[in-house]
């Protein structure tokens, strides 16, 4: 019995950087994706892509917050701040091009 409430109590704290470190990692994949469709020239998939990539780093920090990770609210503070440094280079890479 104290093994399997052991695990549980385990299974229950780690939930929430569990759950914040698959928000960062899908948010991580569409930008990839993102700078694939600037590449190739799929404007509308690329914006689409940034807006999801936002919602999903947004999503991450709202979750931070809300378990009472300060750790993980920082980090998703720094993920959001250097995506949307991303967003604005390609950005304006695309305009002076």
């Amino acid at each position: 019995m104290a093994i399997s409430m052991s695990t549980s109590v385990l299974a229950l704290s780690g939930a929430g950087w569990g759950l914040l470190g698959g928000l960062l990692l899908t948010s991580a994949v569409i930008m990839v994706s993102v700078h694939q469709d600037l590449g190739l020239r799929v404007w509308i998939g690329a914006v689409l892509g940034f807006f999801m990539a936002i919602a999903f780093g947004i999503s991450a920090l709202v979750t931070a917050i809300r378990a009472n990770l300060r750790g993980g609210a920082a980090i998703c503070a720094v993920v959001l701040c250097c995506e949307l440094l991303l967003i604005l280079r390609w950005s304006l890479r695309r305009t002076s091009a």
